[in-house]
């Protein structure tokens, strides 16, 4: 059974694909499209699942919002990068490139997100993160086509990546520096494999294993502490800015050698498609990368717990990305519904 990234670190590897073409040069880092088939995958995800993530054929009838007619008309490239754990998608962010300004905005979507679509009734197939695993709209497709309406922007391309790349890659970069907040200790034997931490408190170079550990990380054994899936994000977002830094030092080649060699990763891009984001963002620097959290609050329901994001939040992080500091003055509202536990 192979056994996806749980972490953050997708933004760090979706920066190596977007601008080290590198990597694409091998068969066995991208997905060959086939145009019948994709086509065809994508007309169908579209149809059951009332979205799509085109304007093209609109004619007179242009029902696009401003931010829509602003991203249609932008030179940006969005990729949607996700690990997965089963049939779950469980990270998932918006890593999307301006090559007119050489920028990079990434925007972590937690996977707990509250999301209603027209047929799943299960309380647990109201998160973001189930769509992957629905047959019916399920898949790379389904997720794109997903997420495109739940951002309202067009989404270009996918990036998946195991979660064995975080270890290979911090160990190529020599470890992990960090200061540990506080004693990390938490075991479950019911996980495939079992999943032990134990990390003390302070500063520490971890390996490769101890980071996806200190990443992982969202409770200890004597329910002291007890963190949410947001709560994780800024830690993994400091790690990606670390690694990147790391990254493009001299040690890139080793890092590129090190993915190659482990097939860590999975993108629809053609060959084509990924030298050119190469050229385009050779001269990226870390600097350049803008960091982001979908807003909202955590709210149990149904015995579960979701993320109630702030449409009005996301709206304005959306404008901004795209150029605009304040979005339009109508202020969306989530209907959040009031089911008892």
């Amino acid at each position: 059974m192979k056994f996806y990234l749980k972490v953050f670190i997708i933004s760090f590897i979706g920066f190596l694909l977007l601008f080290t073409g590198i990597l694409f040069a091998f068969d066995a880092f991208y997905d060959k499209p086939n145009t019948q088939n994709q086509t065809e995958a994508t007309t169908e995800t579209s149809t059951e699942s009332g979205e799509s993530s085109t304007n093209e054929g609109l004619g007179e009838d242009d029902n696009r919002t401003e931010l829509q007619k602003i991203a249609d008309a932008s030179n940006r490239i969005n990729v949607i990068a996700f690990g997965l754990n089963d049939s779950l998608a469980d990270t998932i962010m918006l890593v999307s490139y301006d090559p007119d300004i050489n920028h990079l905005d990434i925007l972590s979507i937690p996977r707990d997100t509250y999301r209603v679509m027209e047929g799943f009734n299960d309380p647990a197939q109201k998160k973001i993160n189930a769509t992957y695993g629905f047959p019916e709209v399920g898949g790379v497709n389904g997720m794109k086509n997903v997420l495109s309406d739940f951002l309202g922007i067009p989404i270009d391309y996918y990036v998946k990546v195991e979660f064995s790349t975080v270890k290979a890659v911090v160990d190529t970069l020599g470890g992990y520096e960090v200061t540990i907040p506080y004693d990390m200790n938490y075991d479950d034997n019911y996980d495939t494999p079992p999943l032990h931490i134990h990390l003390t408190k302070g500063y520490q170079v971890l390996n490769g294993q101890q980071t996806v550990e200190f990443l992982r990380f969202r409770k200890s054994n004597d329910g002291k502490i007890q963190e949410g899936d947001v709560h994780r994000i800024p830690r993994q977002q400091e790690f990606v800015k670390v690694m990147i830094n790391k990254a493009v030092s001299s040690k890139l080649p080793s890092v590129i050698n090190t993915i190659i060699g482990g097939k860590y990763v999975q993108t629809d891009m053609t060959l084509e498609e990924a030298l050119s984001l190469a050229i385009q963002g050779a001269s990226l620097k870390p600097e350049s990368v803008t960091f982001y959290t979908l807003e909202g609050e955590a709210k149990m329901m149904n015995g579960l717990s979701y993320w109630i994001h702030d449409p009005a939040a996301l709206e304005k992080t959306l404008y901004k990305m795209y150029g605009f500091d304040i979005g339009p003055d109508e202020e969306e509202t989530t209907e959040v519904p009031t089911t008892s536990n």
